[in-house]
């Protein structure tokens, strides 16, 4: 026993020897190295500020060189000459290993050139700044600024699948956004699919973010979106007709008092969902308990919460036979909708109407409701979805009561057509979330079988730490070096083929490009120089890759003088980019050689091929076509770069 306490002291230095050299490669790997230039200060400064442009004094750069275009740029912008300014900017794109802050800068002005000139945003200029976010973390964290650039697209449908599905990636591809970050884009993706009536999914995103901040501190901003995604799943089920969960979920809401406006519209909510079970007196007590909070809501919104007010009581009057009170509040509600033509309260103006129009039943007013009803219907988009089944069911008791049979036909298709919808999205979740939670379960399963086995385990675990420890660092040095060619200490072939067995598994990527680079003429350097000058040249091309890349590209040595690039997560442009990149830092080299046809220096001929769309192709039908627009370079005077096209 005393033996084994020895060991167990002897391997303690060891044990913290390995966490700190874990530690500190992640450190390294995570840490960006560029610092910021008074350019980017100022454009921190102009943007946090939104006051005026400066451009910081003493700036020396030349002329028509990119930092100087992107100054004309600004200088444009500013002048709101918007079409001058995406040309100065588009001029102006910058090598993002220089300044990726001003490479990010640059297409969100573009995409803001865009949006002024045609009332919508720029996808490629906004998907080339999110690529450089991405790896970009002093700035991948600016929510602000990540959503003035998404909702310039979010005008129409289609505007927002795309706003969706670029967040969605920036969500999986950012490795350091913090967790207020994840929950808020969670929760923007969740508002635009609940906008767009994709309920399934954005209840979805919103559980996520209830699961993510579960059991950990929060600060206020954190707790404002957690408060944000349980109303909204609240909103859900009162908009699924489900109230009595909406009531539960509006009254914990309450209960958790927070001092935001959001507090008042859960009121309001909850005594919509008392109106819908029936329950009028529940809802009066609401109003009342919420009546007594007014004078802490904000004066600008005050009135609108009031006219809100009118409407629930001018419902709960009808409901106890009391009509006089009814229009008496009727008519507050209808004089500030008359006097506002914006609201904040969703559906305030709509519900009124609504409401009005019951009143007018009650009164047997058919023809002036009916007018009223049909003309809400037919302003096709201009009202609240939810709206249109209770429009529906007043106009069918109008029908009904003035024998319009023709009509109520209309009706009652258009309320089967409702209904089936509704059915199918009720359907559609409950298959998706018995799935969903079925797997939550077995991982909650598995959590807590992993918690009592780690309680056991923790013994063995220090037992074997000492030569586990040792035995660990040796397989990592081997490991690296059996990945790694060990002339040009690059990646092998080895790890290609490594990476092949992964993306057959998953899948290639989006947004994923293949270079292959063959240095020109090699076999006639070797013939001229030798064979340990040309083992040379293949470390400095080598090295080369590695500084003209970014940190998340991949260079491997592919065999002989060929090398191959994979470049994750970047557009076309930018793998154009990177392309010229290469060529322009081996002219600067200037490696002599004498025998080549073409120059009289080491150049390089590259082959690219790109895809967006996620497992277009394989990797190795990437490899191939990329090696076919490199025979093409070759077949075109070499030192060049040619990009594979589908009818080639």
């Amino acid at each position: 026993m005393g033996n084994i306490k020895q060991y167990l002291i002897l391997g303690i230095p060891f044990v913290v020897l390995i966490v700190a050299l874990l530690w500190i490669e992640r450190v390294a790997s995570d840490e960006t190295t560029v610092e910021q230039s008074p350019l980017v200060q100022a454009l921190d400064a102009f943007y946090e500020n939104k006051g005026t442009w400066q451009a910081p004094e003493n700036l020396d750069y030349k002329e028509n060189s990119k930092e100087e275009y992107f100054l004309r740029g600004m200088d444009c912008l500013n002048e709101k000459n918007y079409e001058q300014a995406q040309e100065f900017f588009t001029k102006s794109l910058i090598n993002p290993k220089a300044d990726p802050a001003l490479s990010i800068y640059t297409y969100f002005f573009i995409n803001s050139c865009t949006e002024k000139m045609t009332g919508t945003g720029d996808v490629s200029a906004i998907t080339n700044a999110l690529v450089f976010l991405t790896g970009y973390p002093p700035m991948a964290n600016k929510t602000v600024f990540l959503w003035e650039m998404v909702s310039t697209l979010i005008s129409t449908p289609e505007g927002k699948k795309e706003a969706i599905s670029l967040m969605e990636n920036y969500l999986e591809a950012t490795p350091s956004l913090e967790t207020y970050t994840k929950v808020w884009i969670l929760n923007t993706i969740a508002m635009l699919e609940y906008n767009g009536e994709d309920y399934v999914r954005s209840i979805r995103r919103l559980y996520d973010v209830e699961i993510l901040l579960a059991n950990q501190p929060l600060t206020p901003e954190m707790e404002y979106e957690l408060l944000f995604a349980q109303e909204y799943i609240a909103n859900i089920h009162l908009l699924l007709e489900n109230y009595e969960s909406a009531v539960e979920m509006y009254e914990e809401l309450i209960d958790r008092k927070q001092e935001e406006f959001y507090n008042y519209i859960f009121y309001l909510q909850l005594a919509e969902s008392y109106l819908k079970l029936g329950k009028h007196q529940k809802a009066r007590a609401i109003i009342l308990e919420l009546q007594g909070l007014l004078p802490k809501i904000n004066e600008n919104e005050v009135r609108e919460v009031e006219a809100s007010i009118h409407d629930i009581l001018a419902n709960v009057f009808m409901m106890e036979g009391n009509l006089h009170q009814a229009q008496l509040h009727l008519k507050q509600a209808a004089d500030f909708y008359e006097e506002n033509d914006d609201n904040f309260i969703i559906g305030g103006e709509q519900a009124a109407t609504i409401t009005h129009c019951n009143y007018l039943l009650h009164t047997g007013e058919f023809q002036k409701a009916q007018e009223i009803l049909e003309n809400l219907l037919n302003s096709k988009g201009s009202y609240e979805p939810t709206f249109e089944k209770e429009a529906l069911v007043l106009l069918e008791k109008i029908y009904k009561e003035t024998n319009q049979q023709e009509k109520l036909i209309q009706v009652y298709q258009d309320m089967l057509a409702i209904n089936k919808e509704f059915t199918q999205i009720l359907q559609r979740a409950y298959l998706e979330f018995s799935e969903y939670y079925r797997e939550n379960s077995y991982l909650r399963q598995d959590n807590s079988r992993l918690k009592q086995i780690n309680l056991m385990a923790v013994l063995v675990i220090v037992v074997v730490t000492c030569s586990l420890t040792i035995i660990l660092i040796l397989f990592r040095l081997l490991s690296t070096k059996n990945l790694t060619d060990q002339l040009t200490g690059v990646n092998n072939r080895k790890k290609l083929n490594q990476l092949a067995g992964l993306y057959r598994r998953k899948g290639t990527p989006e947004f994923f490009g293949v270079l292959m680079i063959d240095i020109d003429f090699f076999k006639l350097y070797n013939d001229s120089y030798g064979h340990m000058a040309g083992d040379q040249v293949l470390k400095q091309v080598a090295q080369m890759l590695l500084d003209s890349v970014r940190s998340n590209d991949i260079v491997i040595r592919y065999g002989g003088e060929e090398f191959l690039v994979l470049l994750n997560k970047v557009t076309d442009p930018i793998a154009q980019s990177i392309c010229s990149h290469i060529l322009q830092k081996l002219e600067k080299l200037q490696i002599p050689h004498k025998a080549s046809k073409i120059s009289d220096h080491i150049t390089v001929s590259i082959g690219m091929c790109y895809q967006e769309e996620k497992n277009t192709f394989s990797l190795d039908k990437l490899i191939q076509q990329a090696d076919r627009a490199l025979y093409q370079s070759k077949e075109g005077g070499r030192n060049r770069t040619t990009v594979w096209k589908e009818e080639d």
